[in-house]
């Protein structure tokens, strides 16, 4: 989801958190609850389509299945 701003810098700048945290939450592909407001407000500013509240609690939900899928395999 963070791919679709034009850069992980504005991306940060939009959401209000440094580069590193920026970085760090698109490799783990993961927004913390505390900025999705911010997030999708940023998104519908720019005209960035899918960033809906929505569709970030479905993705928190399919990386939860996975990890306890990854578990479970254990």
């Amino acid at each position: 989801m963070i791919n679709r701003w034009p850069s992980i810098s504005v991306f940060a700048d939009d959401i209000g958190v440094r580069y590193e945290a920026a970085k760090a939450m698109r490799r783990r592909g993961n927004i913390p609850a505390q900025y999705w407001k911010r997030a999708v407000d940023a998104a519908r500013l720019r005209g960035i389509d899918g960033v809906e509240y929505e569709r970030l609690a479905e993705l928190v939900s399919v990386a939860g299945d996975m990890s306890r899928q990854q578990a479970e395999a254990s």
